[in-house]
């Protein structure tokens, strides 16, 4: 089971070290991930510093924090660091005022965006302890189990003022172990016949198709569109379509309680996925690739309707 890093996104004011962690973070890994120097942030830096718009660089940074399969490290050392680089190095763009207030920025945006499950702020020259520990934090994530992304959720949504994240997003991948499946939160009280409704009903839609029992009158195969559940219950979709020998089930919550029953859909998802995986009778060889849309990931206490 992994849950896949999609970029790393290195992000700082000008002379804070990026390239640098970049190099490392490639020669410590052989070019393992995907390294991208500056995205969205920076343009809401600049956008201010330039006293422009900056609310299409604003969703564009919601969108990509929204994706939990991306991680922001931004780089903030020491204002004299910055400082001391500069005198010997100068820069292109800046003059003393204005790589101040840059720095500045992108200290307002870590004060605020810290929170976040991925995002890493580091506040310190990058030494090789430095280099390890975050290396080790990207592994440990790509390593964690499905349902632990609740918890990710979970520091998301509190993150927010209003307590509530729209659009949160992850994928993750199972090679047909479903080992972190836990067979006791299946008995949730809250949601065991809710889960169990949903289990049912998408089960006897795939043998229903396969039969032939659909208004075609046309047995389907397990390459077939039509294996998908609709509710407009929080679990609101489920697709499964089987593709180059990999399951893709595509979920979609329009709202979860990232601090009480979250970890209880993400549980039953994965187990629903080895349901459908054996109602097609596929083979152990196949890859499951499960993509999850949280369209109201919030903490409950904070949210006066479901």
């Amino acid at each position: 089971m992994t849950t896949p890093i999609n970029k790393i996104i290195l992000e700082g004011p000008d002379l804070s070290g990026k390239t640098t962690l970049y190099q490392s973070i490639h020669k410590a890994t052989d070019y393992k991930w995907n390294i991208q120097d500056r995205s969205a942030l920076s343009m809401v830096v600049f956008s201010k510093l330039y006293n422009r718009s900056d609310f299409f660089h604003v969703e564009r940074l919601n969108e990509e924090l929204n994706n939990l399969n991306n991680q922001l490290v931004i780089l903030l050392p020491d204002w004299d660091i910055i400082l001391n680089r500069f005198k010997v190095r100068g820069d292109e763009l800046h003059d003393f005022i204005s790589l101040k207030k840059v720095y500045d920025l992108f200290s307002e945006a870590a004060e605020e965006l810290s929170p976040l499950p991925n995002v890493t702020v580091i506040k310190s020259e990058v030494n090789d302890f430095v280099l390890s520990e975050l290396i080790k934090s990207f592994n440990d994530f790509e390593n964690d189990s499905f349902v632990n992304m609740s918890h990710k959720c979970f520091l998301s949504a509190a993150s927010a003022k209003s307590q509530e994240k729209v659009g949160l997003r992850f994928v993750a991948y199972d090679n047909c172990t479903f080992s972190d499946v836990s067979q006791e939160d299946l008995l949730y009280e809250k949601e065991k016949d809710y889960y169990e409704e949903i289990e049912n009903t998408l089960i006897s839609k795939i043998e229903n198709e396969l039969r032939g029992d659909n208004e075609y009158s046309r047995p389907e195969n397990v390459s077939s569109r039509r294996f998908i559940y609709t509710s407009d219950t929080c679990i609101s979709l489920a697709h499964f379509m089987l593709r180059d020998n990999i399951l893709n089930a595509k979920y979609f919550l329009r709202s979860s309680d990232t601090k009480d029953t979250l970890k209880y859909d993400l549980n039953f998802l994965k187990h629903l996925s080895r349901r459908v995986k054996e109602a097609l009778n596929l083979t152990d060889s196949i890859l499951i690739k499960l993509e999850v849309i949280v369209n109201s990931a919030h903490v409950r206490s904070s949210i006066k309707q479901d």
